[in-house]
């Protein structure tokens, strides 16, 4: 009861009041329908096109005969949609009330139109609550639409109007971070589609605070996920993209949201690897946000460039490259402190390409449901760093909870190496994970040190990898080069699953290495 009532309190203790305030608000509030917000007092027909130069469509599939696949899950509703549907969980359900799908070509303007109708029906008489992050996503979805189609069907216009006033009143204050970043994004794109002078301002309000704290001064979002911040700049990108051709815009406004997509542009930049990819850090996968290069593309449209930054030490992630080899090491802290939900334990890990392809990898992220694939994709074991007897860095609990924090302390770096520490196993084993990295032009050296303490060492491989155990001190990466270990008391490869993509798993190689007090690994290269 007390280690209970502990982990509760190391998690509650890090939100801010408003937080609590809102958790208590929005529980007290009674739930209204969506037919008790009031249509626009303008008609209901009335609304502004806005202008985009592109479709927001990652992932999913939807179909004229009612066919959905969303996170790599498939449904087929035949005769009607379940708009409650819970067989996948609530993300997938999420997923099917976003709308991304209008966004694709290949689906009817009937099959639009009648889904649109038929949800907008569930919402009016109860059948489907209204919940603010899928309905911000939904609106900018519908917006997307009515404007790229041309479309002034009244009842769907007045849906959105009433959707948006439902979201002016129930801003996710309670959780903060990327969800109230959505809401204001939702918000100030019907206060213009509407003209609505109120959602305009508020909604101005929002993202200047929000933006200001949550873009980091290297450019990274703070949730430290690069998937969301692919997420987060796709929508900065967007808002740079309709907001410059709308009557009426506050051109302070703009150019700080110009600002903020350059620095988002410039990180990400910096963290994707020559052949695309981002590493999977924290919660990300493939096939959620639109790909870098389409970012890249969309920000060069803008009028937007890229350039390579050395400083990340906001965010806390270095890179080093050469000819051969792109390394990323996480040296950040559990962020942001009062929303931690999409951290994982993963201190002093790193993911690594040679050659422009998938090397030592992040397992990844498959699912937000609770249970023990989230717990294990959450866990420092699924992390290439080193684990002391099962213990997690950072108490990372339920779905998306961390209690106590491991805490990073860089001692040295510069562009050859990087020396750093963290704290996590000192209330348990009463000792430091320092870890050393040294940067050559085809070859890395690590030296992982946990005082007095046993410790197991894994390198997670990507699926394609072909690895075999030499002898008990080094292992052969076929067409890549060798790993060998020094004060390793035993070496051993197992299978693992990748997460490759949600619901997605591909079979693949881990090396175990059993040491005591430190263990020094040399990562040679072929080529």
């Amino acid at each position: 009861m007390i280690s209970r009532f502990r982990l509760l309190f190391d998690t509650v203790r890090h939100l801010k009041l408003v937080q609590i305030y809102y958790q208590v608000f929005y529980r007290l509030k009674k739930r209204r329908n969506l037919n008790y917000y009031n249509s626009s007092s303008k008609g209901d027909s009335y609304f502004n096109r806005l202008s985009f130069s592109l479709k927001n469509s990652p992932g999913g599939f939807a179909s004229d005969d009612r066919a959905f696949n969303f996170l790599n899950l498939s449904q087929d509703f035949h005769d009607k949609i379940d708009w409650n549907y819970q067989g996948y969980g609530k993300l997938w359900n999420y997923n099917l009330q976003y709308f991304n799908y209008l966004n694709h070509d290949d689906l009817s303007v009937e099959s639009k139109n009648d889904w649109l109708l038929n949800i907008t029906d569930w919402l009016n008489d109860g059948r489907l609550k209204l919940e603010p992050y899928p309905v911000s996503l939904r609106i900018m979805n519908m917006i997307h639409y009515c404007s790229f189609e041309n479309r002034q069907d009244s009842i769907i216009v007045d849906s959105i109007y009433r959707q948006t006033k439902y979201l002016s009143r129930h801003l996710e204050y309670h959780l903060l971070g990327n969800h109230l970043l959505e809401n204001g994004f939702a918000l100030i794109m019907s206060g213009y589609a509407f003209d609505e002078k109120d959602w305009k301002v508020k909604a101005e309000s929002i993202l200047f605070k929000e933006l200001e704290e949550q873009i980091l001064d290297d450019g990274g979002h703070f949730e430290l996920s690069p998937m969301y911040h692919q997420i987060i700049l796709f929508r900065v990108l967007e808002l740079c993209d309709w907001y410059t051709k709308v009557e009426g815009q506050n051109p302070v406004f703009l150019a700080f949201v110009q600002q903020k997509a350059i620095k988002m542009l410039n990180w990400l930049k910096n963290m994707t690897f020559l052949n695309g990819d981002i590493p999977h850090f924290n919660d990300s996968a493939t096939g959620i946000a639109l790909s870098s290069n389409i970012l890249f593309d969309y920000g060069n449209r803008l009028g937007f460039s890229q350039a390579l930054i050395q400083d990340l030490s906001e965010s806390g992630y270095r890179k080093f490259s050469s000819n051969t080899y792109e390394c990323v090491v996480d040296v950040a802290p559990i962020g942001p402190s009062y929303q931690p939900g999409h951290s994982h334990a993963d201190a002093l890990s790193f993911v690594l390409y040679g050659n422009k392809k998938p090397f030592i990898v992040d397992t990844g992220t498959s699912t937000y449901q609770i249970g023990n694939i989230r717990s294990w994709e959450r866990s420092t074991e699924a992390h290439n760093t080193v684990v002391i007897d099962a213990t997690n860095q950072s108490e990372v609990w339920g779905g998306f909870r961390v209690g106590k924090r491991a805490k990073v302390k860089i001692i040295a770096e510069d562009h050859k190496q990087l020396i750093a520490e963290h704290d996590g196993y000192r209330h348990n084993f009463k000792t430091l994970h320092k870890r050393s990295f040294a940067f050559a032009g085809n070859k890395i050296e690590i030296l992982d040190e946990i005082g007095s303490c046993s410790g197991i060492l894994a390198f997670h491989f990507h699926p394609y990898c072909i690895v075999q155990l030499l002898n008990e001190k080094s292992i052969k990466i076929e067409g890549i080069g060798e790993i060998t270990l020094e004060n390793a008391e035993s070496l051993s490869l197992i299978q693992y699953e990748y997460a490759n993509g949600y619901n997605n798993y591909l079979k693949a190689s881990k090396l175990i290495v059993n040491f005591k007090n430190n263990v020094k690994t040399t990562i040679h290269f072929n080529y």
